[in-house]
């Protein structure tokens, strides 16, 4: 059943109420600017609140407004896949057809099983093995510039065998993109607009910055303090970049006000139907892109596992789906409950937004009575030597270097080089590896409030990998 969605005050937390946690959390965590929505049962249908404070960018000083655009990063793996899902209603795809099918060029270099056996299902639930984390400035900006992605994403060595264990990888979700650029004849950016935000009625949603940058947009901010640094909230500095290249645009380059990102949120309560009526995908695709695909229990406790397109974050008993978003010092997060029929998102102007947007949904989800997800907790054992030697090596991929050596106060200390999320304080950090409580592994970062979870895990080959924010790194030494 389609439920109205109107805007305005929720019943589960009150507008000033809502407007006075935002307000605290930028002064907690040294976030510049933000904005938060909320949507919840009223009546017969739904509410959906937003809020705002704070400023686009520090150089400047300009107020972040009601619809001001934030770069939403990853959640645009959602539209993607949304906009693949219209194409399996039609009949033209389905979770089962080998991109081979319809990208005849495909291939990645040293694996005849991923440039044969990859399917949309594999791309859509990151369980395809191609290089994650590539973000080439060197494509142009012209409409081809998804489809030379592809081939220059080929040319990366298989992350892992196809099948997993999974990796999060936003190479994948750009060869999806470009099924349907091919599949739609026009570019992702067009079909974006066309398939979804312009029927819909989101004036508030574009991907290029010659359209964004037409609107007040937000700026991001990196931690302007070393990561070795145990300063928080750290002073932030504008980001010298303001968004990722195009090529990359399926899987990160959204930008939205929180009311347009709201109101495509609702797609998933109403069936697949736009606030305004309009049916985007069936129900059948709401309900495929919300079932667990993959499970992801052996990686740590912060997911059950992955839907197609959504991660499927762990709540406890409470069955949620969401994701989060990263692009140049900027994050953000939304959550949905389904069973409450509450959504709660999160856009910030910086890095620390992503433990802020955390912190927040906490809060207001508690209102609910929906319980906190568990916390990871450390252990100060000692390390066995059975898994010290199971550990200790180099771990390494593109863009990412990890040594684990023996020594320290628990039998292995972890060595991580920074990476471009850290932004250009980022530093070389040495940490003690602990046993978590729960059964896996972490470690305590200065720059963050809560642990890191890390996992040690083994792919059908025999592989061995580091598990580290939802990617593995194969160990090479």
């Amino acid at each position: 059943m389609t439920e109205l969605l109107k805007h305005g005050e929720t019943t589960l937390i009150g507008h000033d109420d809502l407007q006075k946690l935002l307000d605290q959390a930028l002064a907690e965590y040294g976030v510049p600017g933000a904005q938060v929505g909320v949507i919840a049962p009223d009546g017969d249908g739904l509410s959906a609140d937003t809020v705002w404070a704070g400023i686009v960018n520090k150089t400047t000083g300009y107020p972040v407004f009601k619809d001001t655009l934030f770069q939403i990063g990853s959640i645009s793996k959602i539209w993607t896949t949304v906009l693949a899902m219209q194409l399996i209603d039609e009949g033209r795809l389905s979770l089962d057809t080998r991109v081979k099918d319809v990208l005849p060029d495909f291939r990645v270099i040293n694996s005849p099983e991923i440039t044969y056996g990859c399917t949309i299902r594999h791309l859509m639930c990151h369980i395809n093995g191609i290089e994650g984390d590539a973000f080439p400035a060197t494509l142009g900006r012209g409409d081809d510039c998804v489809a030379k992605y592809v081939d220059y994403i080929g040319k990366f060595p298989a992350r892992t065998p196809l099948g997993g264990p999974l990796s999060y990888s936003n190479g994948a979700f750009v060869v999806l993109g470009r099924v349907i650029e091919v599949l739609r004849g026009a570019s992702w950016d067009t079909v974006l607009r066309k398939r979804i935000a312009e029927p819909c009625g989101f004036d508030h949603v574009w991907t290029l910055p010659e359209d964004v940058l037409r609107y007040s947009s937000a700026f991001g901010h990196f931690r302007a303090v070393a990561l070795d640094k145990e300063v928080f909230p750290a002073p932030v500095e504008p980001a010298k970049l303001w968004h990722l290249p195009r090529c990359t645009g399926p899987c990160g380059q959204v930008s939205s006000s929180i009311g347009d990102l709201l109101d495509f949120a609702s797609l998933f309560f109403n069936g697949g139907v736009a606030p305004n009526g309009t049916h985007v995908m069936s129900e059948r695709a709401v309900k495929l892109m919300t079932t667990q695909q993959v499970s992801l229990t052996d990686q740590g406790i912060e997911n059950v596992g992955w839907a197609l397109g959504w991660q499927l974050p762990n709540w406890g008993s409470e069955p949620a789906f969401g994701h989060g978003g990263a692009t140049e010092g900027q994050r953000a997060n939304i959550v949905v409950f389904p069973k409450h029929r509450i959504a709660i998102a999160v856009l910030t102007n910086a890095d620390a937004g992503t433990q802020m947007a955390a912190a927040l949904t906490r809060d207001i989800a508690s209102r609910a009575g929906i319980a906190a997800p568990p916390k990871v907790t450390l252990s100060d054992r000692h390390l066995s030597d059975d898994e010290i030697v199971n550990i200790v090596g180099v771990y390494e991929r593109h863009g990412e270097h990890q040594e684990y050596r023996a020594g320290g106060p628990t039998g292995v200390e972890g060595v991580f080089e920074p990476d471009e999320d850290d932004g250009p304080c980022g530093v070389r950090l040495t940490l003690p590896l602990h046993a978590t409580e729960q059964g896996h592994y972490g470690v305590q970062r200065p720059d963050r409030h809560e642990p890191t979870e890390i996992e040690f895990v083994s792919a059908s080959d025999g592989t061995k990998y580091v598990a580290y924010g939802h990617r593995v790194t194969p160990k090479i030494a």
